[in-house]
C-alpha cells in the first residue's frame, strides 16, 4: 500500500497509508446516498407545503451543491461518507487543512468528477500515486486512510493509576497537539505492522522535540520517556495528583 510521510508542527514525520481507489469510490457512493435521501425529502416537504417556486429549488439544490465543501471545511475534511470509510483529506505538507484548501478542492469537482463522471479523478489519482486528483494537485491536499483503531488512540485519554505521582511537571507546558503527536508516534513504534525502518530516529527527534520545549532531561529510555510524558500529562489533566 502506498503510504506519504507527513510532518507535524513539532517536525516529527509520521507515514499514513494513501486511501484506495475503492476507499473513495464507496465514500463518494455513501455521500451520494445521503444526498440523495435529502432530495427524496425535500422534494416531499415542498411538494407538501409549498408552491413549487424558484426559492424553493434553491432551497433543494443548494445543501447538495456546498455539501462536500461545508462538510470537509468544518468536519476536519471528512464527509460522512468518508467517515464511514475512515478516511480524510490532509493538507499534503501535514500542516492544518484551511478554508482555500477545501475551497480548491471543491471547485475541480466539476472537471475531475462531475463532468465526467469521476473517470478523470481515477485516472489522475492511479497515475499520480500520492491519492491526488487534480483538486488535490492545485489545493496540495491528499487523501489518507486512518483506520478506525486509529482514530480511538489518537485521543488524549489514557488510564492512571490511582497512585500514579507525574515526574514531569513540565508538561503543563505541551499542548493537547503535542501530546497527540506523541501518542501516534507510540503508537506506531509499539505496533510491528506498521513499524517504519527509522524508527529509532523517529522516537530520538521526537523526544528531541518535546525536550526541548518542556526543558527537561532524563535517563529514561526515548520510549518510556514520551509514554510517560503522556501519562504525566493525562494525570494532571485529570487532576488525579
Amino acid at each position: 500500500m502506498e503510504t506519504i510521510e507527513l510532518n507535524t508542527t513539532q517536525n516529527v514525520s509520521l507515514q499514513f497509508p494513501v486511501a484506495s481507489i475503492a476507499d473513495r469510490i464507496l465514500a463518494f457512493f455513501f455521500d451520494a446516498v445521503i444526498m440523495g435521501l435529502y432530495f427524496i425529502l425535500a422534494a416531499i416537504l415542498i411538494a407538501q407545503w409549498f408552491d413549487a417556486g424558484t426559492w424553493e429549488f434553491i432551497f433543494l439544490l443548494l445543501p447538495p451543491l456546498f455539501y462536500h465543501l461545508l462538510f470537509e471545511l468544518f468536519f476536519n475534511g471528512q464527509t460522512p461518507g468518508k467517515r464511514i470509510m475512515h478516511i480524510r483529506v490532509f493538507k499534503a505538507n501535514g500542516t492544518a487543512l484551511t478554508a482555500g484548501s477545501c475551497f480548491i478542492r471543491w471547485i475541480f469537482r466539476l472537471a475531475d468528477i462531475s463532468l465526467t463522471s469521476g473517470a478523470l479523478a481515477t485516472l489522475i489519482i492511479i497515475i499520480n500515486g500520492k491519492g491526488q486528483r487534480l483538486g488535490d494537485i492545485a489545493a496540495k491536499t491528499t487523501v489518507l486512510k486512518i483506520s478506525k483503531k486509529d482514530n480511538l488512540q489518537q485521543t488524549l485519554w489514557v488510564d492512571i493509576e490511582k497512585d500514579y505521582h507525574p515526574r514531569f511537571p513540565e508538561v503543563e507546558s505541551l499542548t493537547d497537539k503535542d501530546v497527540q503527536t506523541i501518542k501516534e508516534v507510540v503508537n506506531i513504534v509499539n505496533d510491528s505492522r506498521r513499524r517504519p525502518d527509522n524508527y529509532v530516529q523517529l522516537l530520538v527527534n521526537t523526544r528531541k522535540a518535546i525536550e526541548q520545549k518542556t526543558k527537561t532531561s532524563s535517563e529514561l529510555s526515548d520510549i518510556e520517556f514520551l509514554t510517560t510524558i503522556i501519562k504525566d500529562y493525562n494525570a494532571y489533566h485529570q487532576r488525579i495528583i
